[in-house]
């Protein structure tokens, strides 16, 4: 998934992640309130996280459908659910900083119609463009599913790409989110973050822990899967509230990698704490661009890797010999994930550009009323699940 973080030239980046490092260390020298928007807006470092996330996601998959596909994934199967697991939820965190910073300071129509742009066009241009290669090699057959294309918490699904349980979540807290700044609760999101938590605590005490039930409207909200988003909600306010020794994120990594729980609700809990410390240390830390070794261009292109990853690591196995190594159609999938993920990830920022600016100037052109009508009909197909459950 990917959110508002532009891209920018090494020397400005450096600045720019300079002045962040600077006014957070002052805000928690001082006690005071560190200004939200500074932390999150066009960090580098968080898009170089951002790009961790989906390659942690992207080497996961290879490795599962290696083992599926040829039996056995050799030495791939390092890769196992550890780095799924924690993908996901760096993605979901940095998702909820952003979003506890747009939401503050972005009218609730715009910002919900700023989500449908960014989450749709690419989402769709990505199954009309997988799925029938897909299906005419035999691989996958897919019939029309409307509800899976629409994105909406309506129960399980069959999904054309294999990875958008994770976007029918997201939707789902963007309608939320409009729905909590439409009503005048935006001043009350670090309470209303900090609630939720405690719901899903406590929900297992009523309904069990089983993660089967989470896929409808009136239960997604009590998925331990959470507690990433939830926490990414709250970073702003714990940057400028509680000193955490930079590295925290980091060590918490190392120790999640080498001991994940094995009860599944227990290691999603796991996950969005550390993915929330991750991103802590992210926004706080400077790091020359030179250093990211370019995961912060494979940041921008994050969500175009996570959409079209598994479809290119179905094709690469599909037509590698028998005869060929495991270990080197592994390599052959990631590398050819990460190929069609540039090309795609260009088109897909221009594209959201183009389409993000023509939200912003509907109020020049007179068009506000058709883009509140839009996010409108965005909410109401989002509410579809509560109606057929």
């Amino acid at each position: 998934m990917a959110e508002d973080l532009p891209q920018a030239d090494e020397h400005t980046a450096e600045r720019r992640n300079g002045r962040l490092a600077g006014e957070v260390r002052r805000s928690q020298t001082k006690g005071e309130r560190a200004d939200a928007s500074a932390v999150t807006h066009k960090n580098l470092s968080i898009q170089c996280l951002r790009g961790m996330a989906a390659l942690f996601v992207a080497l996961f998959h290879a490795s599962v459908y290696a083992a599926g596909h040829f039996g056995d994934a050799g030495s791939a199967a390092a890769f196992d659910g550890r780095f799924g697991l924690i993908g996901v939820a760096v993605f979901f965190s940095i998702s909820g900083m952003l979003m506890a910073d747009l939401i503050q300071r972005t009218d609730p129509w715009r910002f919900l119609a700023h989500r449908v742009v960014r989450i749709y066009p690419t989402y769709l241009l990505a199954v009309s463009a997988f799925v029938p290669i897909v299906g005419l090699l035999g691989i996958r057959k897919f019939g029309p599913h409307i509800f899976s294309l629409m994105l909406v918490p309506v129960g399980h699904r069959t999904y054309y790409l294999s990875v958008e349980w994770t976007l029918v979540f997201e939707c789902t807290y963007y309608v939320a989110l409009f729905l909590i700044a439409l009503i005048g609760w935006r001043r009350h999101l670090n309470r209303i973050a900090l609630v939720w938590i405690a719901v899903i605590l406590a929900a297992p005490l009523f309904i069990g822990s089983s993660d089967n039930v989470f896929h409808h409207f009136h239960s997604i909200w009590l998925s331990p899967a959470n507690a990433a988003f939830a926490g990414g909600l709250l970073v702003p306010w714990i940057v400028s509230r509680i000193r955490i020794p930079l590295g925290t994120g980091l060590l918490a990594l190392c120790i999640l990698m080498v001991a994940v729980p094995a009860n599944p609700a227990v290691a999603h809990w796991a996950a969005g704490v550390v993915a929330t410390l991750l991103v802590l240390d992210a926004v706080r830390i400077k790091m020359p661009q030179r250093a990211m070794l370019g995961l912060p261009k494979l940041g921008d292109w994050s969500y175009a890797l996570y959409l079209s990853h598994v479809p290119c690591i179905l094709i690469v196995y599909h037509f590698w010999p028998s005869s060929s190594g495991v270990g080197a159609a592994w390599l052959s999938a990631i590398a050819t994930a990460l190929i069609v993920s540039a090309g795609f990830g260009m088109l897909d920022v221009r594209v959201y550009r183009h389409l993000k600016n023509a939200v912003d100037n509907a109020d020049k052109e007179h068009r506000r009323r058709r883009v509140n009508i839009y996010a409108g009909v965005f909410v109401v197909a989002s509410m579809i699940g509560v109606v057929i459950e």
